[in-house]
């Protein structure tokens, strides 16, 4: 008796329903498998050692033939069975609905505003997805000292939205004003939290910590101006005031120069000067010319509490453009000589200078008239070193010649003293 393909699925679904095997969707623990059970074993014989009287009439190799396929198809039934057909365990409680708490809360103050911000989550403490609404309460506690207790304040709420799909996790940003806290003097940190709150009101673990010092700033200084100068930008400002009367000996005051280039994403600190420095302004000698730049002021509290220190910013200044234009030629060029040379076949006036030193340096022009007369360029090119040979001279003429320097731009110094030189007659 053999099995064809419709009858092993009527023994496979019905040894699954003797044992209520079923896919469960619920959370279930599946550890726990059951042992089979007697219909189980009783289906695996009567397949893997079939009744005598089904083998009365076949041969030896027949029915070891027989047997053969049956017993395996056997085993893969049972296989089947034990591993589809498992005891499901008991039910785990249902989620708690508390989200996880803020791990990664950041703060940063400028001026007397602090921003704060942190990952808002999106799993609850079991690790199911936050399913209903909760909040997230911004804190804030005053410290006056390394052993003084903190209280925490609710100072704002922000909505805690379900998560729709996992790894979906966005930024939330928050912002405090020390403006009344500053003025009072009263404490000498700011202690910033953020709970994160079901909709049942219940939080879980400890939230990180912030901490923002509350040290006076600077005003921003004023009457910002930015100018070309042959070396570069020169910046100048006006101080708003002085130096804050109740700020720690530890604590000092510092202005940074940024600069911004048209096109550029970042700004750059250019310099950081000592506000109490009576210079109050700087050349930026770090610029391409032609280029237009943004420039601004930042006062900057660096500040030391015990073993902690750093650095807290104000307010910015105003902000001033400024086409960097290059427009100054360079230095008039000294040491001018010029001395007749008879040398054969050819001879001329060789003149000589000291060199000019610009970094936008290109070369020189030389110039040259008779008495009597104006001068008048005779090289075709920019002369490259300071020294130029004159072979167009005459016998028994006094010449004078003057030189000028060009930059990279075309911009011309003025004319160098002139030298006289005469060529002796034959």
């Amino acid at each position: 008796m053999a099995l064809n393909g419709n009858d092993w699925l009527e023994v496979i679904s019905w040894g699954c329903a003797t044992r209520d095997c079923q896919v469960r969707k619920s959370r279930v623990r599946t550890s726990e498998i059951g042992q089979p059970d007697k219909i189980s074993i009783r289906i695996f014989m009567a397949i893997a050692i079939p009744h005598p009287r089904l083998r009365k009439n076949a041969n030896t190799a027949q029915g070891f033939q027989w047997r053969g396929s049956g017993f395996y198809a056997a085993i893969l039934i049972l296989v089947a069975i034990l591993i589809g057909c498992g005891v499901p365990g008991a039910p785990l409680p249902p989620s708690a609905d508390i989200p996880r708490f803020v791990g990664d809360l950041k703060a940063v103050r400028k001026g007397d505003t602090v921003t704060l911000t942190w990952t808002t989550p999106t799993e609850t403490s079991d690790g199911e997805l936050i399913r209903k609404p909760g909040k997230m309460l911004v804190q804030r506690a005053l410290r006056s000292g390394p052993t003084s207790e903190l209280v925490f304040q609710t100072i704002s709420e922000l909505p805690l939205a379900p998560a729709l799909q996992e790894g979906r996790a966005e930024q939330a940003t928050a912002k405090d004003t020390l403006t009344d806290i500053l003025r009072s003097g009263s404490a000498d940190f700011a202690v910033y939290t953020v709970l994160a709150q079901g909709h049942n009101g219940k939080s879980f673990g400890l939230p990180n910590r912030v901490s923002v010092p509350l040290v006076p700033n600077l005003p921003p200084p004023q009457k910002i101006s930015a100018v070309p100068v042959p070396t570069g930008i020169m910046i100048s400002w006006e101080p708003s005031g002085s130096a804050p009367t109740n700020a720690n000996q530890h604590t000092q005051y510092a202005y940074k120069l940024m600069r911004l280039m048209q096109g550029a994403k970042d700004p750059v600190m250019v310099t950081q000067l000592k506000a109490s420095d009576p210079a109050k302004s700087f050349v930026d000698t770090g610029i391409e010319w032609e280029k237009i730049y943004q420039y601004w002021i930042v006062p900057v509290t660096l500040w030391q509490d015990g073993n902690r220190k750093g650095e807290t910013e104000g307010d910015n200044s105003s902000v001033v453009d400024v086409l960097a234009h290059d427009s100054f030629p360079p230095a008039v060029p000294t040491g001018l000589e010029a001395v007749y040379s008879p040398a054969a076949p050819n001879s001329f006036i060789d003149i000589t200078w000291t060199a000019n030193t610009e970094p936008d340096f290109a070369g020189y022009n030389v110039y040259r008239r008779r008495e009597n007369e104006q001068l008048v360029k005779i090289n075709s090119e920019l002369v490259k070193t300071p020294r130029f040979a004159d072979p167009g001279v005459q016998p028994g003429m006094k010449y004078f010649y003057s030189v000028t320097a060009v930059d990279l731009r075309g911009n011309e110094s003025g004319k160098s003293q002139e030298t006289p030189e005469t060529v002796p007659k034959d």
